[in-house]
């Protein structure tokens, strides 16, 4: 398998989604979506009803507090969230870790209270290192939104620190939406389509976060492979990138979107090589303690925008 589509932050009528747990997977199916992660708020319950036949999902919970949402996917064993405060989250965290479980950071930068009280991101997380991901996008990506940049500057800040955390999107699914552009995660999942395999991608950092295109690259050097999230040493690679403007999900309205360039950017956000959105292979010298990300550039209703982003490889 290679990139498939994903949605990693949805919601039944198990907790305050509108959906079936069958339904979610029919709609998920339905929109081209090959895996969704289950994350209702604060219960496990309607992991029983889940069915791979109708769509691979993963099991998870949504933490749901008032310091922030925490993702909590494939843990073995149920870890009480409700004692869970600012000081004690890396203790939670390693917890969770312990039983096998993936952690991600659910919107960190949702409004706050009175709207949604709790939903802002403010657990004082010291050891970053046992976060595997962070919704650097969610919901809809139609216009522009200021939660979204700086989730993504936060998520940028914690990679030139040297954490090697995962992007993901969230569409943070409730019910069917009347209007709306929704992406998705596409996830490097090796073997089957299952909860093992796509956990696996997620810890390894094989993510990219999406509009809806798929796009991706792979690293080569001297004979050798290598894929988003590896570490690397330093040298010259060549990238090989793969644009495909036709596998878009179906999900949310129909933009006028055109494809402009590709964005090779490093430590601080730093553009490295810029070329053209169908360029196939780059040259570059990659160097020591710099992460390397890929971004996808171009138009969407006739406004310039970030359609699609890689989490990093890594130069040790």
């Amino acid at each position: 398998m290679s990139y498939l589509p994903c949605e990693l932050h949805c919601h039944t009528v198990h907790s305050d989604g509108d959906f079936q747990v069958r339904e979610l997977l029919e709609n998920a199916r339905s929109e081209e979506l090959s895996l969704i992660a289950l994350t209702d708020h604060n219960t496990l319950s309607g992991h029983d009803e889940l069915d791979d036949s109708v769509l691979p999902a993963i099991r998870g919970i949504e933490w749901t507090t008032y310091y922030g949402h925490m993702l909590v996917l494939g843990a073995r064993k149920f870890i009480d969230w409700r004692d869970a405060v600012p000081t004690n989250i890396d203790k939670k965290i390693h917890a969770v870790k312990a039983a096998g479980g993936v952690v991600g950071i659910a919107h960190p930068f949702q409004i706050g209270s009175p709207v949604c009280t709790g939903g802002r991101w403010e657990f004082e997380v010291k050891n970053w290192d046992n976060v595997d991901y962070m919704e650097i996008w969610h919901e809809d990506l139609t216009t522009v939104s200021s939660e979204n940049k700086k989730a993504f500057e936060l998520w940028t800040s914690l990679l030139d620190k040297g954490h090697k955390i995962a992007a993901t999107y969230g569409r943070d699914w409730h019910r069917t939406e009347k209007s709306g552009r929704f992406g998705c995660t596409y996830l490097n999942m090796e073997g089957k389509i299952n909860q093992d395999n796509a956990l696996c991608a997620l810890k390894h950092g094989r993510t990219v976060v999406s509009t809806g295109v798929k796009f991706f690259f792979r690293l080569h050097r001297l004979g050798n492979t290598f894929s988003i999230g590896d570490t690397v040493r330093k040298g010259t690679y060549v990238f090989s990138f793969f644009t495909d403007i036709h596998s878009a999900i179906s999900g949310g309205e129909n933009e006028d979107i055109s494809y402009r360039t590709i964005k090779i950017v490093t430590n601080s956000s730093k553009t490295v090589l810029e070329t053209r959105y169908d360029q196939r292979h780059v040259r570059l010298t990659l160097e020591s303690q710099h992460w390397y990300r890929a971004e996808l550039w171009g138009d969407a209703d006739g406004t310039g925008r970030l359609l699609a982003v890689t989490s990093p490889v890594y130069c040790q």
